[in-house]
């Protein structure tokens, strides 16, 4: 494969004359959801850098063709960036964008705000008074936030100012600029918001009309710069005298200002012949390989690249295509974004917090199993736009379908008990469900199943749920399917469940959907049988803090019979208190356990040394040590206490506790459901080594009771099975 990038570079005012149309602009951004961040004292450093002649930076941009796909991604520049609601600009679309052109790749944040600098009259920020204030003096307002006031700042030149700071420097790149460049609300009627202020109200920007003759947008300034580099100081001051009649300045102060001005628009004029540097991505030609290839590599450059402060992603791209598709009249009225973020904000409601980012990536997974025959998306799919094009009609068609789907699969969730982040961790294991979930309702309206139907289906699935649910949650989990590098893993589920999808669209009656349903996902779960079963028998701590991975594995044992579930449910505290919660915790604390250990290795001491017994004492300690952060030395406890770190036995506390002082239950009986025996509850007493038998058997009363959940066979008793 040639060389994919050309080095190339261009004037800076050819540059931004090329990104400043709202029309017919051939140098465009990919709309990607990534948000202009920066500033306006930003913007003003930033054009302070460039008049002081320091570098401007390199650009990355990507030369698209005509047929390219992914010309639909493009769009224009901001012309004003509002952030008065939360938004990252007003977009202005490239609905039409010539037939070639470029996409600035990286460097967006310096075009954008260069654009805002010079680019014309209505270009600048739209900020709510209050952020104007913290912005520009770092003072929040003082009082209630009142009214949602705001003002459009546009990037204008002080020229009092500037001429103060000349008669200073003699130099027009000696000046600071963060004095010289103001932003100023230079039309009332459309630069402020309409709502009424009082009397007192303090402005955050000066406006232009109520200043008399003193600002001059700094756009203007920027044309009236000339592009020749044959015109001398003393034409520039004719040009500058000119303008500053233009702005109503008096004839005395044309003759004080004009001098500081033409040495400001002879400053500009190099600033306009600044060389920027760029890497340009090549138009694809067979030269570069094959069209698959190059588009990888596209794709890979998008995603490596760091924007806004953080790295590109493949779904943002994915988001990009399904914002330009979406159909607004199949959803409310309502875009892309702001689906996804009413989703994103349903789920959190839910105790799912995801970012948008998580939130397309499982849109993305259902939509392949539903709707792309299980096939994952690829990064040629993300360029090439004839298999992800399809997504945005396909899922807001069926949005309503899919939040249903998403809401009863993690209110489901959330009535068993199982938190996302905490009993488990991926996002993926969630995804499938809703794809499971997603293909039944799918059936239920395209057959317009009647009442009864309805009702019967959704119980069933719900039933399904409930019997299948907590251990493919848990499972796929502990079996490791969705860690980094699965991608085979995940394309297998997507691949067997859209198979079982285009079997049930065949099907006659609700209750062969869920048979099919239920029968896949069994059947992946007996693929995870031995994975998760060997993931629980390995499950080891070599320390306090790494018992917390016990802490699952034990929540699910508790539930695992009626007995313990019973016993387990008290409230461990030695007073009423309100709800904590619940932790790993030692039964025979740690600092009690190294005390014995340290006993133990006294003992062995004084029995003296023999030809290799000091190595085999060694091995022993060491696995003693272990021992104490074995799962079978681990129960769970409210938080507000920790006897691991003390040296009192457990009998000590659970003397202590409300429920055994008052004899609704004893100590024993306690112990007893949840297999401990009374030497670990009182262990001050107790040998090491028989605390350690104690432990190991525990352990593999816990391991014996997984696994069986693992396979089936167990239950838990807290929920309906």
């Amino acid at each position: 494969m040639s060389a994919i990038y050309l080095d190339q570079y261009s004037a800076l005012t050819k540059l931004l004359s090329m990104a400043g149309k709202s029309q017919d602009a051939t140098l465009l951004i990919p709309d990607l959801q990534r948000p202009y961040v920066w500033m306006p004292s930003q913007v003003v450093a930033l054009v302070d850098s460039l008049i002081r002649g320091w570098p401007f930076g390199t650009l990355l941009t990507w030369k698209v063709g005509a047929d390219d796909p992914a010309r639909e991604l493009a769009r224009s520049f901001w012309s004003v960036v509002d952030r008065t609601e939360g938004g990252d600009g007003l977009p202005i679309s490239a609905k039409h964008p010539p037939a070639s052109f470029q996409m600035v790749l990286d460097g967006q944040q310096r075009v954008q705000s260069l654009l805002l600098a010079f680019g014309g009259d209505g270009w600048g920020f739209k900020l709510l008074d209050r952020q104007w204030h913290e912005h520009l003096s770092g003072i929040r307002p003082r009082g209630p936030r009142g009214k949602p006031h705001w003002s459009l700042g546009c990037l204008c030149v002080d020229v009092l100012a500037l001429a103060a700071a000349y008669s200073k420097t003699k130099r027009a790149n000696g000046i600071d600029y963060a004095t010289v460049l103001q932003w100023v609300v230079t039309d009332e009627t459309v630069g402020q918001s309409s709502l009424e202020r009082r009397l007192n109200y303090k402005e955050p920007l000066p406006k232009a009309s109520s200043s008399g003759p003193r600002f001059i947008r700094l756009s203007r300034v920027w044309d009236a710069a000339p592009d020749q580099a044959s015109i001398d100081a003393y034409e520039a001051e004719d040009r500058a005298e000119k303008m500053l009649e233009e702005h109503g300045f008096s004839l005395d102060d044309r003759g004080n200002f004009r001098r500081a001005t033409g040495a400001l628009l002879m400053v500009l004029r190099n600033v306009k012949q600044t060389r920027v540097t760029y890497l340009e991505l090549s138009e694809y030609e067979e030269a570069l390989g094959s069209r698959d290839t190059y588009n990888d590599a596209v794709v890979n450059i998008f995603t490596r690249l760091n924007t806004a402060g953080r790295t590109l992603t493949r779904e943002d791209i994915t988001f990009a295509w399904l914002k330009i598709g979406w159909n607004a009249a199949s959803t409310e009225g309502m875009g892309a974004r702001a689906c996804i973020e009413s989703l994103r904000d349903h789920l959190a409601s839910l105790a799912i917090s995801l970012i948008d980012e998580d939130v397309i990536s499982a849109i993305s997974f259902v939509w392949s199993i539903s709707f792309n025959g299980g096939r994952l998306l690829t990064n040629n799919d993300l360029i090439k736009g004839e298999t992800i094009r399809p997504m945005a009609s396909d899922i807001s068609s069926n949005w309503n379908l899919l939040f249903e789907a998403v809401t009863r699969v993690c209110e489901l969730a959330q009535e068993r008990g199982l938190r996302f982040r905490e009993h488990y961790q991926s996002v993926n294991s969630l995804a499938y469900l809703w794809a499971w979930y997603f293909s039944a309702l799918r059936w239920r309206d395209d057959r317009q199943s009647k009442e009864l139907e309805k009702d019967s289906l959704e119980k069933s699935l719900v039933q399904a749920l409930h019997s299948l649910m907590d251990r493919w949650l848990l499972c796929s989990q502990w079996a490791g399917v969705w860690a980094v590098g699965s991608a085979q893993n995940i394309a297998g589920f997507a691949a067997r469940l859209a198979q079982c999808v285009k079997q049930c669209s065949e099907a006659s009656t609700a209750a062969n959907v869920v048979a099919d349903l239920t029968k896949v996902l069994e059947a992946e779960l007996r693929s995870l049988d031995q994975q998760a079963t060997t993931a629980v028998l390995g499950m080891n701590a070599y320390d306090r803090q790494g018992a917390r991975a016990y802490y699952t594995p034990l929540w699910l044992w508790n539930r695992l019979d009626q007995n313990r579930w019973e016993k387990a449910q008290l409230a461990l505290r030695e007073e009423r208190r309100g709800h904590t919660s619940i932790e790993v915790d030692h039964i025979v604390a740690c600092e009690l356990w190294e005390l014995k250990l340290k006993e133990y290795r006294a003992d062995l001491d004084n029995l003296g040394s023999e030809e290799g017994l000091d190595d085999r004492r060694d091995e022993e300690a060491v696995e003693l040590a272990l021992r104490a952060h074995e799962i079978g030395n681990c129960m769970l406890m409210e938080k507000n206490f920790n006897i691991s770190k003390s040296k009192r036995p457990l009998k000590d506390f659970l003397e202590g506790v409300y429920e055994f002082k008052n004899g609704k239950y004893t100590i024993g009986e306690w112990a007893s459901a949840l297999d401990i025996q009374m030497p670990q509850v009182d262990s001050v007493g107790t040998a090491i080594t028989e605390l350690a038998e104690l432990i190991a058997r525990r352990t593999k009363t816990i391991q014996s009771d997984l696994e069986h959940f693992i396979r089936g066979t167990k239950v838990r008793v807290d929920v309906p099975a």
